[in-house]
């Protein structure tokens, strides 16, 4: 078996992939990873062009990541009034598909409702969130929606340690998300929810003071 064509086609493959990925950080990541390893095959099949080509884009990747870890970034929360808020109808009618990839059973009701609240990321609308609310201590998320070139987890990080105070959410407050998928559970885990319910019905909760 040729193991260093095979090096070179998987190294190849790597950067093809990292051109896919709509979120920056990841792609430079990714990229570089490729970069480096192209640089490699390069010099072991003594072709200087692809070692030197692919040398420099990786001290580029690297440049940007060091760049992106240096940058600050500054969040907020905004509340919205989503019944008369032209802005939020549209940005739920742009990203409707990637939403449904995410909250599938999610649909807009003018008849609820909603807490409704953007977090801005350097003034920048970058997530949704929509509360109904299910009882006195209880709210139901029926949406909780990050757009793809942002979803690193800072956003939903913000929102659940200082978003929920900034929007008066007390300790007696839970939240809660009922059947989400498998992709969303992985985010859900992360942020603090807890799984609760019976084996019919997939239910997570969160608690600010938890």
């Amino acid at each position: 078996m040729d193991w260093v064509g095979l090096f070179g086609t998987v190294s190849s493959v790597v950067i093809a992939v990292s051109l896919t990925m709509k979120n920056i950080r990841r792609l430079r990541w990714w990229n570089l990873v490729g970069a480096i390893a192209f640089s490699a095959y390069g010099l072991m099949i003594d072709a200087m062009p692809v070692f030197l080509v692919n040398g420099f884009i990786a001290l580029i990747d690297i440049y940007y990541l060091v760049e992106m870890a240096r940058r600050k970034d500054y969040f907020s929360m905004l509340e919205v009034k989503i019944k008369t808020s032209v802005f939020t109808q549209r940005f739920i009618e742009f990203y409707k598909d990637d939403i449904a990839k995410y909250f599938p059973k999610f649909a807009y009701d003018e008849n609820i409702e909603y807490k409704s609240y953007f977090c801005l990321r350097n003034c920048r609308p970058v997530g949704l969130i929509l509360f109904s609310t299910l009882s006195e201590n209880e709210y139901l998320v029926e949406l909780d929606y990050t757009i793809p070139e942002y979803r690193d987890r800072k956003t939903g990080e913000y929102f659940y340690q200082e978003g929920l105070k900034r929007i008066g959410l007390d300790d007696n407050k839970q939240l809660v998300i009922k059947d989400p998928n498998e992709d969303h559970i992985k985010y859900l885990n992360a942020m603090g929810y807890k799984r609760s319910g019976d084996e019919g019905e997939l239910i997570y909760t969160y608690k600010r003071s938890e």
